[in-house]
């Protein structure tokens, strides 16, 4: 693990890592049409890197260093939370229209055959 200098090397850390992850917040109004077109780009944005760090997880965990493998793990559960935002804002934006949903999950449902499609 990289070891920082000072508190201010951390700050600029986190603070890429904000911006990194600020390209998921959906910013237009819940239950518009520009919601829904915004909300599953985002979605789709994350079953794909999903499947793709699983997949480079599967393929090269051998011949990867111990730090890349945690780096990953650490990507998947930063997507995992993402996820969860992302349903939080569909549920509401459905309950909104008087919908009830089902404990549908984002992160968790596309599984096993298909990530070895992309």
């Amino acid at each position: 693990m990289k070891k920082f200098k000072k508190n201010n090397d951390f700050d600029i850390l986190l603070a890429q890592e904000i911006t990194n992850l600020d390209r998921f917040i959906v910013k237009s109004p819940l239950g518009t049409n520009e919601f829904w077109s915004e909300w599953q780009k985002k979605a789709g944005e994350i079953v794909v890197t999903k499947a793709a760090i699983k997949k480079a997880i599967r393929l090269y965990e051998k011949r990867l260093p111990p730090e890349q493998i945690v780096k990953l793990s650490a990507m998947l559960e930063s997507y995992k939370e993402i996820a969860t935002y992302l349903e939080l804002l569909r549920e509401t934006a459905l309950k909104l229209k008087g919908v009830e949903v089902d404990g549908f999950n984002l992160f968790d449902t596309i599984e096993g055959e298909n990530e070895e499609e992309i």
